[in-house]
């Protein structure tokens, strides 16, 4: 028998359909299912646009049109319920109208909206409300292939790795015996230069892992493992000499085995994550292969910004001498790898000088303070380094800034004299303050900083291009190439000198190497038989002496030398390989030269002065020497260029007094013809560490 329905379904039938003919128009733009609900479906009804859900037949494809008697009769329902709002508005109105009126106040004005904001304030509830058809899964597999939750850490990760690292083969870390040299040579040759963290932090982590009994009850934390990882991790990828070696692998697997902790140390808003990610970063520099030290860099410089380390903290803010310490530490760290990535890689700083200018360098790295215990100042090492390489970042930034990145409008040549002269003052300020008590190694360093810093100076950039050097500057980036490749390319070649060798080092070499290039052919002809005055060594008893052509022909040699590390190390032979084709036709030409060189017999003149060595040796010069003329301040100051090094040895003559800071007397100091821009230079006092200290 069937089923007989009730009469309250009769006389309230359901409007919706069981199968629509066709969806109504924001349905079917939006590619949802349409209900065909009358006189709205569902959807537009969520979306608060009933009034826009037509069902006029002209809205529908050929032969899908909606019945025209259920169209007519949703028009004047649509209709009826509009002319209800309108009369339920209007008495509204007039009763608020006659109430304001009897109690004696004049009827409020209504505020009259143009038709633009109208229309405005229609696009954005429209685009507000197709907020509700977007279905986006950020966890589904057509998301950049994730299928897990997203965090800090794994973004992070996954757009800094240029090639996916081994599977980890063992879980656990080796005996402590075993990598305790390793970490010496970290803390020995890294961590003096920057000292991310505290050295007792190190020695309480590896108590914890290794649990000795002075350490306290056990609760290794994943930062302690993740330190202990990437320091190994570190170490072991800088005494590296070749991939796949046996030092090689270890690094890999501890990187590795860092990687699976990402998640629990890597995100922002604090201190330990900042510390972390900047371990990472130094890890990338010795493995370029797998990591993007540039995309590293600048998440960490971007966390050092939110957490404020760029300013110091209110003088009404408590908080304890230590914490300020770290604080300043771990901003100077950033700056420095922050300035070394960037000017290696020729590219934009993370953050500029002007926004981080009033940091004070860390007291804690000058020297132990005299009220710690005396085993914390016999045990801990001295992280006196890290502020001589503090200051040299300090001018380094400002010139890279001045000249590269504020403005790419010519500076006039007199202008550009002066303030090349004025920088190259304060590199040599800066070196006359490191003390000879330093180690080898990192005087070696500093020394190959200066000659860097010198051939930015003098090299052409977008404030002087090349047309506008003077013959000096190009003697002068002859001569501090030549040097600067005579002192790395001997390191490259010696596993112990390693931890200071870094991506960055062979970015720099290829810098080098290529403003050598520019110059040699903008002058060729004279700088191959000029004799400058610029000589290393010159008077070294036993070693051939070069002409200039050789000279020229065994720096070019040097530098593919130094790149040829690169694709030794990590696999990466592309800055090798467009060296060599930028430099072949040097090459041929310098062959060429002294082939009818040697061909013509020719004499000697007396008074020439003595060519430098074929194989300088590794030796440097100390500091205090008198190894740089001082600048000539007689005349127009504007022409001033830093005049080249001599070959003028102290030691064994008493009678010459110390060098001075080469920084000119006030009286020296005229008003240049051209003025320069408002905010296109540095700041001019410097005050580097080694001043007010006794050497």
């Amino acid at each position: 028998m069937p089923k007989t329905e009730s009469v309250e379904a009769l006389l309230n039938p359901s409007l919706r359909v069981s199968r629509p003919v066709a969806a109504c128009a924001r349905c079917r733009a939006a590619k949802i299912k349409c209900d065909g609900k009358l006189p709205a479906c569902s959807a537009c009804e969520r979306s608060g646009k009933s009034d826009s859900c037509t069902s006029a037949n002209d809205e529908f494809a050929r032969g899908k049109e909606r019945s025209y008697v259920a169209a007519l009769e949703a028009a004047a329902q649509r209709l009826q319920e509009k002319i209800a709002n309108a009369k339920s508005q209007s008495s509204h109105y007039n009763a608020s109208t006659n109430t304001n009126t009897n109690l004696g106040q004049p009827p409020s004005r209504r505020r009259k909206i143009s038709g633009t904001r109208r229309k405005e304030a229609s696009d954005v509830d429209e685009l507000v409300s197709d907020f509700g058809f977007l279905t986006v899964n950020a966890t589904s597999r057509d998301f950049h292939g994730f299928t897990a939750t997203m965090s800090f850490a794994k973004l992070l990760l996954s757009a800094a790795a240029r090639k996916e690292l081994p599977p980890l083969e063992t879980q656990g870390l080796p005996p402590r015996y075993a990598i305790t040299p390793m970490i010496d040579h970290y803390l020995d040759n890294i961590y003096v230069l920057f000292p991310l963290f505290s050295e007792t932090d190190v020695m309480s982590s590896l108590s914890r892992i290794y649990h000795e009994p002075l350490a306290g009850p056990s609760s290794v934390s994943p930062l302690d493992v993740w330190n202990v990882r990437l320091i190994l991790a570190i170490a072991y990828a800088s005494r590296s000499q070749h991939r796949g070696d046996e030092n090689d692998n270890a690094a890999l697997q501890h990187a590795a085995a860092a990687r699976g902790l990402a998640h629990y140390v890597l995100h922002p808003g604090s201190t330990a994550g900042l510390q972390a990610l900047l371990l990472l970063v130094q890890y990338a520099l010795v493995d370029p292969a797998h990591f993007d030290c540039w995309y590293l860099m600048g998440m960490a410089s971007r966390l050092m910004v939110d957490l404020g380390l760029h300013c110091e903290p209110a003088a009404e803010t408590k908080i304890s001498k230590d914490t300020l310490d770290l604080r300043r530490r771990i901003f100077h760290c950033t700056y420095a790898l922050d300035r070394l990535v960037s000017m290696s890689l020729d590219r934009a700083f993370s953050f500029t000088d002007d926004s981080a200018w009033g940091v004070p360098l860390p007291e804690s790295a000058a020297d132990p303070s005299p009220s710690s215990p005396s085993s914390a100042r016999l045990f801990l090492r001295s992280t006196r380094p890290a502020l001589y390489l503090f200051d040299i970042r300090r001018v380094e930034s400002a010139f890279y800034q001045a000249t590269r990145w504020s403005s790419r409008s010519q500076w006039p040549l007199a202008t550009a004299a002066t303030y090349a002269s004025s920088v190259s003052n304060d590199i040599h300020a800066w070196y006359s303050t490191i003390p000879t008590t330093l180690s080898q190694r990192h005087l070696m360093l500093f020394n190959l900083e200066r000659l860097y810093c010198q051939i930015l100076v003098v090299s052409p950039n977008p404030r002087v291009p090349a047309s506008c050097m003077t013959d000096l500057n190009k003697e002068l980036v002859f001569e501090y190439s030549a040097q600067y490749a005579d002192l790395l390319q001997p390191i490259t070649q010696d596993v112990s000198w390693h931890a200071y060798l870094t991506y960055a080092d062979i970015c720099r070499a290829k810098y080098v190497g290529q403003k050598f290039v520019e110059v040699m052919w903008s002058d060729f002809d004279r700088l191959v038989k000029t004799s400058h005055a610029v000589r290393a060594n010159a008077a070294s008893s036993g070693s051939v002496l070069l002409d200039n052509i050789q000279r020229a022909t065994l720096c070019l040699r040097r530098i593919i030398e130094i790149l040829d590390f690169a694709r030794q190390r990590w696999e990466m032979p592309e800055m090798k390989e467009k060296f060599e084709q930028e430099s072949a036709v040097l090459f041929s030409r310098l062959r060429s030269r002294q082939m009818d060189v040697a061909a013509v017999p020719h004499t000697k003149p007396a008074n020439a002065p003595a060519p430098a060595p074929a194989q300088p040796s590794m030796a440097y010069r100390s500091p205090g020497e008198n190894i740089y003329n001082q600048y000539s301040f007689n005349g127009n100051p504007d022409m001033q260029l830093p005049s080249p090094p001599q070959n003028q040895e102290q030691r064994g003559h008493p009678q010459h007094p110390k060098q001075q800071l080469l920084t000119p007397p006030e009286e020296h100091h005229m008003r240049p013809n051209y003025a320069l821009p408002q905010g296109s230079l540095p700041r001019r006092s410097y005050e580097f560490f080694g001043e007010h200290r006794e050497r």
